[in-house]
């Protein structure tokens, strides 16, 4: 959150990885939040700007 820039590829991978790790719904569910957040406020992410 402290950077200016978001590492996208490493944010997938990341999300990636969690989901096929995981044993349980819960966890594999995780990254929704994050992905609706990429998907719907891409813009707002990579723009620089700080609330």
């Amino acid at each position: 959150m402290n950077e200016p820039r978001w590492d996208e590829d490493l944010l997938a991978e990341l999300m990636r990885v969690m989901a096929d790790a995981s044993i349980c719904g819960l966890g594999q569910a995780a990254m929704n939040p994050v992905k609706m957040v990429v998907k719907h406020f891409r813009g707002d992410l990579t723009s620089g700007e700080r609330a």
